[in-house]
């Protein structure tokens, strides 16, 4: 299966073999790994990561996440990723993530595509609520969730062992009232 919409200045497919040089470049990049829930990639995991998201069905069954591509909508250039999740007790409830190249941060794409993935699950899928955790020291990844929308539920402290620490998260959600309410 291929999955693509565009979202303004963004497309987001699945990740594919092409995208492998881009995807491990930023994926095995100390700085992008700090916040995120894995450690920087070797080239040989990020090929074995897109070898098991290339043509992956969207949206994975509940209770499975599914990665997409964040492309230029313009050029198809692989940008970062996005990660979607329908939970397995509730499949209108959601979670997303997002992973950009350094050298696109600060342009607007991060925005760009979260906006259309919220679109796509609120509107396509007819999610409820789709929430997003934040390490609460990752400050461009807190002001991009509130950009788009989304509202701080909580502060939870040291709620997760990162990097050989504990850390804190933010959780953010956004109801499917409150996405289509106007702005």
């Amino acid at each position: 299966m291929d999955f693509s919409f565009e979202a303004g200045r963004v497309r987001l497919r699945n990740l594919r073999p092409a995208d492998l040089p881009d995807f491990a470049a930023y994926r095995a990049d100390p700085n992008v790994a700090r916040f995120q829930g894995f450690d920087p990639y070797t080239e040989a995991e990020a090929a074995a990561f897109i070898a098991g998201q290339a043509g992956a069905a969207v949206p994975a069954a509940p209770g499975n996440w599914v990665q997409l591509a964040i492309a230029r909508a313009d050029d198809d250039q692989l940008l970062g990723d996005c990660a979607l999740h329908r939970y397995a007790h509730e499949p209108r409830f959601g979670e997303m993530g997002i992973t950009l190249a350094p050298r696109w941060q600060g342009q607007g794409y991060a925005q760009a595509a979260l906006r259309g993935l919220l679109r796509y699950c609120f509107l396509e899928l007819s999610m409820h609520r789709m929430l997003a955790l934040a390490d609460t020291r990752n400050l461009p990844c807190v002001a991009l969730l509130e950009s788009v929308g989304l509202r701080r539920e909580g502060h939870f402290r040291h709620n997760g062992w990162y990097k050989g620490e504990w850390c804190d998260e933010y959780q953010y959600a956004l109801l499917a009232s409150e996405w289509a309410a106007p702005r």
